[in-house]
């Protein structure tokens, strides 16, 4: 009876907060729904696998200080070894969110993963991944690495698509990377020295920091370009005022006749198609913003007029094949200059450059 006790107790203490914090993130998602349905449905989806997995684990636990195994330690751990990669391969999901082909084929481990880990919960199926000796020791079978390997497999894959996403986000891989690497640690902790439920709370703690993170992301952000917003510049220009930089200037030529002729659509495919060409040409070297509908703004950190020139020219070459044009004006700034003159050279610039497109495009 103690022991009973005992056990249970551990369980509410070690599990209570990291179920508050889910039940409260899904409270979350439901009533401040800032991200695209499919973003929004895996975060949810991760909440009730991170449940589950809480049951998983504390079955696990109590079960597994038995003398003798029974049907619950099976259920147990075939449960925890199909959630732990599928959450994984639903950060997949979410980290490939700018990706115009899903790569939907990579389910097909999971579900064979989830037939073999609930086979081996039954007497016919058992040994397949896993059995318990008559002292309940656990025995792995020919699969009895393959929800291991998996896991390992969609941990890649998310810093993958987190890497392709660096023109949008930069930050976001140095986060995951963050958040995968305590989940390693800590699950070599559980492995080697038996601390129960520390994986849980840190895939709890990952995930809840990885939402409120993106949610971040999105009031720094313009929604179409994927830009930092104009609030985001003029707070980086004063933090930068004591180092040297160049700011480039560029404005959408036509905005507003796109607008009013063939409709905000129109408008929103030229901004998207501009914007395209400003992260080929220049997030290696600066961050972007969009400062205004058609407005946008460049701040090189470690970069020389000349390299800015040939960046802007083979920009501005690359929209011959497309029906737009974008003026361009660039200056740079040293430490002690005054950044509200500088700022209106880049403009004066550009209108200069604007002015010269339009008397080519008249010829």
């Amino acid at each position: 009876m103690d022991l009973t006790f005992n056990s249970l107790k551990l369980i509410l203490q070690s599990n209570f907060g990291a179920v508050v914090c889910v039940f409260g993130l899904i409270a979350f998602i439901i009533t401040n729904k800032s991200f695209p349905d499919r973003v929004n449905r895996c975060f949810l989806y991760i909440c009730g696998a991170l449940l589950l997995l809480t049951v998983s684990d504390s079955m696990r636990f109590y079960y597994g200080h038995l003398p003798y195994p029974t049907f619950y330690r099976y259920v147990a751990a075939g449960t925890g070894y199909v959630i732990r990669p599928a959450l994984l391969f639903l950060l997949t999901i979410i980290t490939s969110r700018y990706q115009k082909r899903k790569n939907l084929i990579f389910g097909i481990p999971l579900i064979i993963c989830s037939v073999i880990s609930i086979v081996s919960i039954f007497p016919f199926g058992k040994g397949i991944m896993f059995s318990f000796s008559e002292d309940n020791i656990c025995i792995r079978g020919p699969f009895g690495y393959f929800s291991h390997y998996l896991t390992v497999f969609y941990s890649l894959q998310t810093i993958y698509y987190s890497v392709k996403n660096y023109s949008y986000n930069k930050a976001e891989s140095l986060v995951l990377i963050i958040m995968e690497t305590a989940g390693c640690f800590s699950a070599i902790l559980v492995h080697f020295f038996g601390y129960d439920f520390i994986l849980l709370q840190v895939i709890v703690t990952a995930i809840l920091f990885y939402y409120f993170f993106l949610l971040t992301q999105i009031y720094k952000r313009d929604t179409l370009t994927s830009f930092l917003n104009r609030r985001c510049f003029y707070l980086e220009i004063n933090h930068l005022l004591n180092y040297p930089m160049i700011l480039l200037s560029m404005d959408l030529n036509n905005l507003k006749k796109y607008n009013d002729t063939k409709g905000h659509a129109a408008g929103d495919t030229a901004i998207v198609t501009v914007t395209i060409e400003m992260t080929k040409h220049f997030s290696k070297y600066a961050t972007l913003y969009r400062t205004g509908g058609d407005e946008f703004m460049a701040i090189f950190r470690k970069s020389d007029l000349a390299l800015i020139e040939k960046l802007v020219k083979n920009f501005q070459e690359s929209l011959n094949k497309t029906e737009y044009r974008v003026a361009c004006g660039y200056a740079k700034y040293n430490p002690g200059d005054d950044i509200e003159k500088i700022l209106n050279l880049c403009d004066k610039q550009m209108y200069a450059n604007k002015q010269k497109i339009k008397n080519a495009d008249s010829i």
